[in-house]
């Protein structure tokens, strides 16, 4: 699934992604995306993923928030300068592969080749994590423990990704060079398909409500909005914009002193 503005789209391979799009790959699913210098990101099945600002050019930034699931980055150059944010940790990879999982507040890391610096998480009080992992590096951080670093990936972690990441995955994009794919099936997206991105982080909330905020008049998306009021309270204007206005000028403001007639003058 592909949500673009307010829009739920089927996502169909050769489609060009834009900042701003949510990806959601279904429980069956996957989704690879090539960059135009070399690099692909693969998306398992259940992740869900934000592209805050996608790469144009091979000296451009990207900006991904992820939620939760599979990632498996892959011919990273040192020129690259991508940035992959989670509920967990902060991956940044440096060069070569790497493959991440994220779930239930738990992230794992095995740098495949090359190298990747990893930062805490956003939340306060978050265990310490290494600078810099390098090649044949495993780091796994659990909730309330430090970060550890293993010579060799985990049993659990090989046996959760997806069997496809355990190979290089081909190449797709020279198909589409010369040619435009469309999404398909465009419907406005309902409150639940993007609950999580309503709920998540501040700044991802905050750039939700300008985005979302001509849905607040679907009677459906509205009452969802007003029952979980609680978990994203920036909506309160939106909702209730009169509880924000400011109060119009007192006709009889003279009896408050402020538009006072000045005395005349004496003689």
């Amino acid at each position: 699934m592909l949500v673009r503005g307010v829009t739920r789209y089927a996502l169909a391979e050769g489609v060009r992604l834009q900042s701003g799009d949510i990806i959601e790959v279904g429980g069956k699913g996957l989704a690879q995306i090539e960059f135009p210098d070399g690099a692909a990101l693969a998306l398992g099945a259940g992740t869900r993923m934000l592209a805050v600002s996608m790469p144009r050019g091979k000296a451009a930034s990207g900006n991904f928030y992820v939620t939760q699931g599979a990632l498996k980055i892959s011919g990273v150059n040192r020129d690259a300068r991508l940035r992959f944010v989670t509920p967990v940790i902060t991956l940044q990879p440096a060069e070569g592969v790497a493959v991440a999982l994220v779930s239930g507040g738990e992230g794992s890391i095995f740098v495949e080749s090359g190298e990747t610096r990893l930062d805490g998480p956003p939340a306060k009080g978050a265990a310490t994590v290494p600078v810099r992992l390098k090649s044949g590096d495993f780091f796994t951080l659990k909730p309330g423990q430090k970060g550890v670093v293993a010579p060799r990936p985990s049993p659990a972690f090989i046996g959760a990704l997806p069997k496809v990441f355990l190979d290089t995955l081909p190449s797709r994009m020279a198909r589409y060079k010369e040619r435009e794919v469309q999404p398909r099936q465009p419907e406005p997206a309902t409150y639940a398909e993007v609950e999580t991105w309503l709920k998540g982080p501040p700044d991802v909330r905050r750039q939700m409500v300008k985005r979302f905020e001509q849905r607040a008049s679907d009677p459906a998306f509205r009452a969802a909005l007003i029952t979980n009021l609680r978990f994203h309270s920036e909506w309160d204007p939106v909702l209730y914009p009169e509880k924000y206005e400011k109060p119009e000028a007192d006709a009889a403001g003279i009896a408050r002193g402020e538009l006072a007639p000045a005395a005349p003058a004496r003689r």
